[in-house]
């Protein structure tokens, strides 16, 4: 009753995104250009250091721009939060300016939604568009038109905490990784000894994950070779490459029992879980630990040592209020300057910033090692998440007919097939 509650309320909310991009977000007119002088930029995070840091920039931006009233950043719910911001597009109220998730990006390029910045990135003084990393912007462009600035490329890592694993007399994943020895089964192992050894209660938590949020699986699928999809929109679950993929995990929750099982909850940064797999921009509560912990890369799988990253957009709406404004302060937040402000938490893909020893400037918790491994190495080589138009709804589909997978019993192939089914008509192109 409770898993058909909760698929009824997400199938809702895929809904209301769907009707409000398609209602209020295509085509038209552009916003007002002069405005009302409000600014108001749309965001996810509620953490006090992130707004502190763009409540900053925001004042400092005020300062030189008299006909600016307020800057806000608006916090919305992060479970919720494409859903809320394609509303507000909808419902005639947008903001200037928002976050945009990379596996949504294409929703709000394809609706035209946000203004093509290039033009404006090129001819601005000072502002070296020419230092932008093209691998990291090719999520968020069409042709030569680019829609969104990446302001976080955040690549997924391991984090761990270091006295957990020594306790169990597991090998540490850094050195592992230094000799080259840095596999998925040597984190199946070691996570198996925590367990085992009561260290800590799990051995492994992948963020977010909690067998709703399949796509959080993508670093495990890369390293088996597999994807959800193809670029020409052919279905990847059948893969038995993906077989491979999904059963790892299983065999995590359902034999080994180091990793959380469906309803099972932990919670890394208490100690629950002696291993953690999340974002670079995600770890701030590790400052507070009391405990040793460390970082390595993704571990190395069947099909190479795929590294995987999370991005973050910034763009300019198109119906917003203050259209020059926003444009001029979308110019401002990711000039070089404030680009490096904004490295301490997210990584960008500026390349003269790019390298450990600046990173480490405005990241006091990471080392230049740390950075280098876990940071650096992997967005020079690392894959984007992989988005999709309809994303949201992509999301749910294959939610749903995945959820078969994560009982002790199940045929995976069965399961994996079911889940083509259900969502090859969204693949297909002009769906």
């Amino acid at each position: 009753m409770q898993r058909t509650r909760r698929r009824r309320m997400q199938t809702a909310v895929v809904t209301a995104f769907a009707v409000a991009l398609a209602a209020g977000c295509s085509g038209g007119g552009g916003g007002t250009a002069a405005g009302d002088g409000n600014l108001r930029i749309a965001v996810w995070t509620a953490s006090e250091d992130h707004l502190d840091l763009l409540n900053g920039i925001g004042k400092e931006f005020k300062a030189d721009h008299p006909e600016v009233k307020s800057i806000k950043f608006e916090s919305l719910d992060p479970v919720d939060y494409t859903t809320a911001l394609s509303t507000q597009l909808a419902s005639g109220n947008p903001p200037d300016l928002g976050w945009i998730l990379e596996t949504n990006g294409a929703d709000f390029i394809e609706a035209d939604t946000l203004v093509d910045m290039a033009p404006e990135m090129k001819a601005a003084s000072g502002y070296e568009a020419d230092d932008l990393e093209p691998a990291l912007l090719s999520q968020w462009k069409r042709g030569d038109a680019l829609y969104a600035y990446p302001f976080s490329s955040s690549p997924f890592a391991v984090f761990y905490n270091a006295d957990a694993l020594a306790k169990a007399k597991a090998d540490d994943p850094a050195k592992l990784a230094a000799d080259g020895k840095w596999t998925w089964d040597a984190l199946a192992e070691a996570a198996k000894k925590v367990t085992d050894a009561k260290s800590a209660r799990y051995g492994l938590l992948v963020h977010e994950f909690d067998y709703k949020n399949w796509d959080r699986l993508y670093p495990v699928m890369s390293a088996y070779g597999a994807a959800p999809w193809t670029d020409r929109g052919t279905c990847g679950f059948p893969d038995p490459k993906m077989t491979e993929a999904v059963d790892f995990v299983r065999s995590m929750a359902f034999d080994d029992h180091s990793t959380p099982a469906p309803g099972e909850k932990s919670d890394f940064f208490s100690g629950e879980s002696a291993m953690f797999i999340s974002q670079v921009s995600k770890i701030g509560p590790l400052a507070d630990v009391k405990w040793k912990w460390d970082a390595a890369p993704l571990p190395s799988g069947p099909a190479g040592a795929d590294q995987v990253i999370g991005q973050a957009g910034l763009g300019v709406f198109a119906k917003g209020k203050n259209l020059d404004l926003a444009k001029e302060f979308f110019l401002y937040a990711t000039n070089k300057e404030n680009a490096a402000k904004l490295a301490q938490f997210f990584p960008p893909p500026r390349t003269s910033l790019l390298n450990a020893k600046t990173l480490a400037r405005s990241n006091p918790l990471l080392s230049e090692e740390q950075l280098q491994n876990i940071t650096i190495e992997s967005l020079k080589t690392g894959k984007v998440r992989p988005g999709h138009t309809q994303y949201a709804k992509l999301a749910e589909q294959t939610r749903a007919a995945l959820d078969p997978a994560w009982e002790p019993d199940a045929d995976t192939d069965r399961v994996l097939a079911g889940v083509c089914e259900a969502i090859e008509p969204l693949l297909e192109p002009g769906s």
